[in-house]
């Protein structure tokens, strides 16, 4: 059998390797067939008793997790549990089961597709992901009423086992026996899926969205999964093996290292701190942040509370979910980024498409602008949850002055509001601009002027400055965080808010690049924030850094012309470091 490499963004990181084992197909054969208008109600209690034992399941892995797992796998499964209450999808079938007089199975289904229209055509990836919730809460309903069995992977054929499947549903992972499992290839999902979510809790390697995973693996053939670089090698070499057997070794010492230096400072060895914070979507992974390091929450991204739904959440349910936030992480502050859609994140309570060239687009500040109402109940919100622990707001995607000062008229008129109202709240926090298209940087000097701090989105200022997608596979390999073009841009930013001691965090993917962390470091960014996981090793690395050494480095950089001669002097001084976190690159044939 040929090796083969698949490559996806992972969802989950770390290294696994084992044998494969394929795991059956979700969806099962659904008859189509009508019934006698007589029977509808006797066909309706029968999807009924369906649903009722697909909550049964939801609930008793749910309880079994309340015992040994956290509150955010518990969430996850009770949003599972809601789902089948939920109208659309519970009530819709029995409107065609009884209006249609067709059976169970098919009235389902055709919910189900009426469900995935309504969500079609949305290339944002919360949409795709809660509309794959929505699929599998369905299909366990599908399974119950064709008196299949639940598919169990309570027991697998090898003692080191890489699961592929087509999909996987967050109780099915949860359910998961960690002894055996070694790591998850699916050919659906996503990062930002509850699947992806539940892996990392469970620290389960994961590449979730490998298209092709399912057709070309093999049951029982050898598999690396490295989720750490986005790969899935099947029938590796055997010097891959051994380069990844030595890797993995590196990185249990690497994890012994980290937990002894878990309440130490992320400081350099002469004795310059530097902030790490935690990049979050919900507020239940702010627990896991702590634990892992996080002095912070550097970019709560609020989209998340606006995606997974029909209609808008109110002023209510975002109040208590910014409150949660803000309590939870107390006495740390957390940088809460209003709304961030638009462009090609369509939430479904808009009227908008999805646009021909949705980066440029109808996007971030710009949608918020036009829906203002929307914008000020989201301002109110946050306002009101100031009083419950420090707050700063990001506001993304501003290019022009134009649109701050617009911003701060509809928060001046927010805080009036409130105050007239009596409604309390902290009329002192700070106000920050994401920093993520070039327009901002070659205004930077004027925007330091009228922001309490800055955010540089890396992974969106590299697409537009490289003008690269780095989605494109045609020009993905011009995206380079450490292209000169954006190490000189991040070090006009830093340099334009030093000389007004405005406060600047990266929170871009390049804040955990073990390349670009010596540079940063150089260049005195004052805060890395980051996925939770990548905290340890970025402190790890930060502590073996020397401000003195990269700041020569940071010079030396600033003059190269090429990404390789950036390399060549970052690595001068970074190698050595790099080796000790167990972060090689293997080669592969």
């Amino acid at each position: 059998m040929a090796r083969k490499i698949l490559t996806q963004t992972a969802a989950s990181p770390g290294i696994a390797i084992g044998r494969v084992h394929l795991l059956a197909g979700l969806a099962p054969t659904i008859p189509h067939y009508w019934i006698p208008h007589a029977t509808t109600a006797k066909e309706i209690l029968r999807f009924q008793r369906a649903v009722t034992h697909a909550q049964d399941d939801l609930t008793r892995i749910r309880d079994r997790l309340c015992r040994f797992q956290s509150r955010d796998q518990r969430q996850i499964l009770e949003m599972h549990l809601l789902l089948l209450q939920d109208e659309m999808l519970v009530q819709h079938t029995i409107d065609l089961i009884r209006d249609r007089a067709i059976g169970a199975e098919w009235a389902l289904e055709k919910t189900l597709d009426y469900i995935n229209a309504a969500m079609l055509g949305a290339t944002e990836a919360y949409l795709r992901e809660r509309r794959a919730d929505v699929e599998q809460v369905g299909l366990r309903i599908l399974r119950h009423l064709l008196g299949i069995a639940d598919r169990t992977i309570k027991t697998v054929p090898y003692p080191a086992t890489i699961l592929i499947a087509a999909d996987l549903s967050p109780a099915e992972v949860a359910s998961l026996n960690r002894a055996h499992i070694k790591g998850l290839a699916t050919a659906r999902g996503g990062r930002t899926s509850h699947t992806a979510i539940i892996a990392r809790s469970l620290e389960i390697p994961a590449i979730l969205g490998l298209d092709a995973v399912v057709p070309l693996a093999r049951e029982g053939e050898l598999a690396i999964l490295d989720a750490d670089r986005g790969r899935l090698l099947l029938q590796p070499t055997r010097t891959e093996i051994a380069q990844y057997q030595r890797r993995q070794r590196r990185t249990t010492h690497g994890k012994r290292l980290y937990r002894r230096e878990r309440d130490l400072p992320a400081e350099t060895r002469d004795g310059v701190r530097v902030g790490l914070a935690a990049n979050i979507e919900v507020a239940d992974e702010i627990a896991h942040a702590l634990t892992q390091g996080a002095e912070s929450i550097g970019l709560f991204r609020s989209e998340y509370l606006f995606l997974n739904r029909a209609d808008s959440p109110s002023e209510e349910e975002q109040l208590a979910q910014y409150r949660l936030a803000l309590e939870q992480a107390a006495p740390r502050p957390v940088t809460i980024r209003t709304l961030d859609i638009g462009g090609d994140k369509i939430a479904a309570f808009t009227e908008y498409a999805v646009e021909a060239n949705p980066a440029l687009g109808l996007r971030g500040i710009r949608f918020c602008l036009r829906e203002r109402a929307l914008f000020m109940t989201q301002l109110r919100a946050l306002y009101r949850a100031s009083i419950y622990g420090p707050l700063r707001i990001l506001v993304p995607m501003i290019s022009d002055l134009e649109e701050w000062r617009a911003v701060t008229a509809i928060i001046a008129e927010v805080q009036q509001a409130l105050t007239t109202a009596r409604i309390p709240f902290d009329d002192r926090v700070p106000l920050g601009i994401m920093v993520e298209v070039p327009a901002t940087v070659m205004l930077i000097d004027d925007f330091v002027r009228q922001v309490q701090f800055l955010s540089i989105g890396t992974n969106d200022l590299t697409q537009y400055a490289l003008a690269a997608d780095r989605g494109n596979e045609h020009v993905s390999y011009l995206y380079r965080a450490i292209h000169p073009a954006m190490l000189r841009m991040i070090h006009r930013i830093v340099t334009a808010a030093r000389r007004y001691a405005i406060p600047v965090t990266l929170c871009g993917e390049m804040a955990a690049d073990p390349m670009a962390v010596p540079f940063l470091v150089g260049l005195e960014v004052a805060t890395l924030s980051m996925m939770p996981v990548s905290l340890p090793p970025v402190k790890h690395l930060i502590r073996s850094l020397s401000l003195v050494e990269q700041k020569a480095a940071v010079a030396r950089a600033l003059q190269a012309g090429t990404v390789a001669e950036v390399e060549a002097i970052l690595r001068t001084v970074r190698e050595p470091k790099l080796l000790t976190m167990g972060d090689e690159a293997p080669k592969t044939a």
